[in-house]
């Protein structure tokens, strides 16, 4: 996926429609976005809540997204699909969406909690998946570019199926 850049002046939306999952076993993603206070800095939220899923046992991806950005819809879309929990469960995704972040002194902290895994601010999406220490394991554009030279369809299930620990038995 290529980034968006700047915030197009108008924009119409286009409707993405979800694929069929033929599963009785599907889950959703497990997401949650993060939302500014004024009592808690983004990087102690993020923190918080990213040590909180290691020690339920989750893996952590984190997305920073806007809502004026195309291909984040698609992704948004793509996260709303329901997928066999043998390829998503386990994952926590943290969101952090441009737009919540209006206030200058909460967007510097935004782009400095995107700074700890790429030194790029302003292209979207980014979602990182990050290993048990938080640091960033695989990005979803080089897992995109690794799974299609595996052969393998590069999707959001897939590439979190792939990327899941192996099981000793």
């Amino acid at each position: 996926m290529v980034g968006c850049g700047p915030a197009p002046a108008q924009e119409q939306k286009a409707e993405v429609k979800p694929a069929a999952v033929k599963t009785t076993d599907a889950v959703g993603y497990e997401l949650r976005r993060l939302r500014p206070r004024d009592e808690e800095p983004l990087v102690g939220m993020f923190d918080r809540l990213r040590g909180q899923a290691v020690k339920d046992g989750k893996r952590v991806a984190v997305l920073f997204s806007a809502d004026w950005c195309e291909p984040c819809r698609e992704l948004e879309a793509e996260l709303g699909n329901k997928h066999p929990a043998d390829k998503i469960g386990g994952v926590q995704i943290l969101e952090l969406k441009e737009e919540d972040w209006t206030a200058v002194t909460r967007m510097d902290e935004f782009d400095a909690l995107r700074q700890r895994w790429t030194g790029m601010t302003g292209s979207y999406p980014l979602l990182m998946l990050l290993d048990p220490q938080g640091q960033k394991q695989e990005e979803m554009k080089e897992a995109i570019d690794r799974l299609t030279a595996q052969g393998v369809e590069p999707t959001l299930a897939n590439w979190l199926a792939d990327t899941r620990p192996k099981t000793a038995g």
